[in-house]
């Protein structure tokens, strides 16, 4: 234990604090959240409102607080479900050591999904429907589906399942953004959504690849279920999937060139990363394969952002008017 490391008698906040920059460091979700949330946002405002400057607002202040707490609950559950794995197998966690419980943390998943509530509430009907739609899937996640025993047996279907948040959650920014339902959001719009199940389950396979000395018993990872190569080659042919869909996407909206040379320079930058990987599957590369997952996470999103931006305008930010 380092000096500065909290002790389980320590004030709360610091646990808290410590926690958080161990398992759900803001900054980094911060960054995600951003990315993310104006994406989806401009794509929801170009498709209902053919010709308007994408803008952020005060629905994007709420939506994206929401979206943080939402992030954080979701955290909160997977603690709960994967505590008695956690301690066996992750004993230098805080939780594991005791810094910080399980009942504080409910605590504190109990007052995010509070302040969930309450935003929403304060962003209109729709934008609470779509919480509420969210919401309800993430209990579904907590229960495991009914069959937990029979998914941790298929550690593909389990992550696919878990990752089908991910358009519920796109759903919600679409009600937030627009006052509209989650239903009347045009067709284009769920091809997006889906990206981002495409997306996060790349990166769920990637994060679950290891060199074949990482490899722990007891510890699930793709490269167990795949091989070590069958693992990589899995997040090539996902990879391969979000890209077109986010190509297709592009083009309907005639987006310009360089959006299209971005994608492919993503999509470049990660065969190189596959190629290292294949070559040399060394510790140092498969953690390369989980960083480049991520950083593509935040690198097309933003680059969808900036092409809606310039496609159609940017109207100077106000968090607090209208909207």
């Amino acid at each position: 234990m380092s000096a500065d490391e909290p002790r389980a008698d320590s004030p709360w906040p610091r646990r808290l604090w410590a926690y958080t920059e161990e398992r759900f460091p803001l900054a980094r979700h911060g960054v995600l959240i951003v990315s993310y949330y104006s994406s989806n946002q401009f794509l929801a405002r170009a498709l209902t409102e053919p010709g308007a400057p994408m803008r952020w607002d005060r629905s994007s202040l709420l939506g994206a607080l929401t979206l943080l707490l939402f992030f954080f609950h979701l955290r909160v559950f997977d603690e709960h479900k994967d505590a008695e794995d956690d301690r066996r197998n992750h004993p230098e966690r805080l939780l594991s050591r005791g810094i910080v419980t399980l009942r504080e943390l409910k605590i504190a998943g109990a007052v995010a999904l509070g302040g969930e509530l309450l935003l929403a509430t304060l962003a209109g009907g729709a934008a609470l429907a779509g919480w509420a739609l969210a919401f309800a899937f993430s209990l579904v996640m907590l229960a495991e589906f009914f069959a937990a025993r029979w998914l941790r047996a298929r550690l593909l279907v389990y992550a696919a399942l878990h990752m089908l948040v991910m358009p519920l959650l796109a759903a919600m920014i679409f009600s937030f953004s627009t006052g509209l339902a989650p239903h009347r959001a045009p067709p284009l719009y769920w091809l997006y959504a889906f990206v981002g199940f495409f997306v996060t389950f790349n990166w769920e396979i990637s994060r679950k690849i290891r060199a074949p000395e990482d490899e722990r018993a007891g510890v699930d990872s793709y490269t167990k279920l795949f091989g070590t190569f069958g693992a990589a080659w899995a997040v090539l042919v996902v990879r391969a999937i979000d890209t077109a869909m986010v190509f297709a996407v592009g083009w309907r909206l005639a987006l310009s060139g360089w959006f299209y040379v971005a994608l492919l320079a993503l999509y470049a930058v990660c065969l190189v990363v596959f190629l290292q990987f294949r070559l040399a599957p060394t510790p140092a590369h498969a953690r390369r394969m989980e960083g480049i997952a991520g950083f593509y996470i935040v690198a097309f999103d933003l680059a969808l952002g900036a092409a809606l931006a310039a496609r159609f305008g940017l109207a100077p930010p106000f968090p607090f008017g209208a909207g």
